[in-house]
């Protein structure tokens, strides 16, 4: 097992939530993209999606004798570490309050990595009533002039959420709080997204490069209302960023928006249901 690594996390969603407002629309997220798994390794990271949660230490220690694999310091709101390499296995994963080893865990759980899988854990809710879900990702790119995404509906204002095209056509329909919608593989290309719930709305606009699989984490901003970010899981780049949630955006799409977006709406519309 490697060596205790300890990760500074880079907040794409802290200038976002310092300005956010109803039409608030982010820049696209790029998280770091694993490359090929070794026998008997699997893939997680870690996303801080409770809003009203301080900064967080993040320790990941194994079941069986309490190595610590790997730890992340001050990791704060809408923040998603890069995914790391294990070994297969049970671990336990901890958060405490920031700079504060020997306090009690805010949240600990165990977390499964299973061979060849990758996996997103997430703390999130409120922090009275604090929660931890395990999603799997799809990290199977769809190939050149596509884009694969789903979304993670993260939002406490919201219970549940729609999303639909700045024109108004439906995407996504009572996407509830807590869960991941199905991946949709779609048209690459520039989208502007409208969300809504609960009295609640916000927009984004997205630039999906061709052969990438993304997550679109729907949060709350600042004044209470809800905003949209991507994050790039899996990307056919050369090199692959090293470093926590990186701003960035996405390359052209090959095909007319025009008609990815009519490809968007069909093939979300059937699996976002």
């Amino acid at each position: 097992m490697p060596a205790p690594r300890r990760t500074l996390l880079v907040g794409a969603l802290a200038t976002s939530l310092v300005a956010a407002a109803v039409g608030l629309a982010p820049q696209a997220a790029t998280a770091a993209t694993p490359a090929a798994t070794s026998s008997d390794q699997g893939w997680l990271r870690v996303g801080h999606l409770s809003p009203d949660t301080k900064g967080v230490d993040v320790e990941l220690s194994s079941l069986a004798g309490g190595k610590t694999v790997f730890e992340l310091d001050d990791v704060t709101y809408g923040q998603v570490s890069p995914y790391q390499e294990l070994p297969v296995g049970t671990y336990v994963l901890s958060m405490r309050a920031a700079d504060a080893p020997d306090s009690t865990p805010v949240i600990s759980t165990d977390v499964t990595v299973d061979k060849g899988d990758a996996s997103t854990v997430v703390a999130y809710g409120k922090n009275s009533q604090l929660k931890t879900t395990a999603f799997t990702d799809d990290l199977q790119q769809p190939g050149d002039g596509k884009a694969k995404l789903r979304l993670v509906q993260a939002a406490t204002t919201a219970k549940s959420v729609d999303v639909s095209t700045s024109e108004g056509t439906a995407v996504a329909e009572d996407a509830a709080f807590g869960t991941a919608t199905k991946y949709a593989t779609v048209g690459a290309g520039k989208w502007t997204l409208d969300v809504s719930g609960s009295g609640q709305r916000g927009t984004a606009k997205v630039d999906l490069a061709g052969n990438t699989v993304s997550t679109l984490f729907v949060l709350d901003d600042s004044k209470g209302d809800l905003t949209v970010v991507p994050v790039t899981d899996a990307a056919a780049t050369a090199s692959t960023p090293s470093g926590g949630v990186q701003t960035g955006g996405g390359g052209a799409a090959a095909d007319p928006v025009e008609q990815a977006t009519h490809e968007l709406i069909a093939t979300l519309r059937s699996l976002f249901r």
